[in-house]
């Protein structure tokens, strides 16, 4: 059974905590090492084909038809995310010349290959999204997805892996729109989302799965923030970023409430600051 627990310590070691962060004099110490990332990956390792779905295709029936809807479009918005993630991740690792670097964007890789595996089971096993083979699912879910999200991860994600594989774009400019926005604010708005429907737990499968997705996420986002800060980009990206921000967040519309929205774009700031890239806001 998924232990949410271990997202504590998981968090401590990448520098992704929804805690405040560490003072200013101690953010060095914050981030992990990047072979402790190998570690940190044997750690989480579990099987999507192994998450027993039974008690959720049994109870999907039954649940009221808003709060089916509701959980229709965002799982199908994470099937086509998600599918879309794994396959442009693949450039980074040649973006860089460090081997150890690249290694751990591999071991990515293969985080958002179990994911994609993940959601697309729940499309076909629980909330019942057409096809035969994932692909057609993929393309039946996107009938669901709103159309800013499917704009952000059909069309900006692939001309930024693009950018990379050219060597037009800098690694630092892709980490900022993978790591921070898609999966710092993006997946990280709707994986809370998602949570916090499925605590009352009629659909145990489906909250077991999301926590853990949610876990691997947050290593990821941590070792993307570590990336930004050793590449020392501008201080006009970090701002891009902020500004953007916002904008990524809006694009699951009212399927995530503001509250859930703002929390995540705090979030962007605060690692940011913490990393020592932004300066603080003020108090107001």
């Amino acid at each position: 059974m998924f232990d949410p627990t271990v997202l504590d310590g998981v968090c401590t070691i990448c520098g992704a905590t929804d805690e405040d962060f560490l003072p200013a004099a101690q953010r060095r110490n914050r981030f992990a090492r990047l072979g402790t990332y190998s570690k940190i990956v044997a750690g989480l390792q579990w099987n999507a084909a192994a998450i027993d779905l039974t008690a959720d295709s049994q109870a999907w029936p039954g649940l009221p038809e808003p709060r089916r809807e509701l959980l229709t479009k965002l799982v199908s918005s994470f099937r086509v995310a998600e599918d879309a993630v794994s396959e442009h991740l693949t450039p980074f690792t040649k973006a860089t010349d460090d081997t150890l670097v690249a290694w751990v964007f591999f071991l990515q890789r293969r985080d958002e290959d179990r994911h994609k595996e993940l959601f697309d089971r729940i499309a076909a096993e629980v909330v019942g999204i057409p096809g035969d083979t994932p692909d057609e699912r993929r393309d039946a879910a996107r009938e669901n997805v709103p159309a800013p999200l499917l704009e952000l991860f059909e069309e900006r994600l692939p001309a930024m892996a693009e950018g990379l594989a050219s060597g037009s774009t800098g690694l630092d400019e892709g980490v900022g729109l993978y790591h921070m926005m898609l999966e710092g604010v993006v997946f990280a708005a709707g994986q809370r989302a998602l949570i916090n429907d499925l605590t009352e737990g009629s659909l145990p499968g489906m909250r077991e799965g999301v926590g853990r997705v949610e876990v691997d996420e947050r290593w990821h986002v941590g070792f993307g923030l570590r990336c930004l800060a050793e590449a020392r980009p501008s201080q006009e990206l970090i701002e891009d970023l902020m500004a953007r921000a916002t904008e990524a967040s809006e694009v699951w519309g009212d399927l995530v409430p503001p509250p859930t929205r703002k929390y995540v774009v705090d979030m962007c700031h605060r690692r940011l600051s913490a990393a020592g890239l932004l300066a603080a806001r003020k108090a107001a």
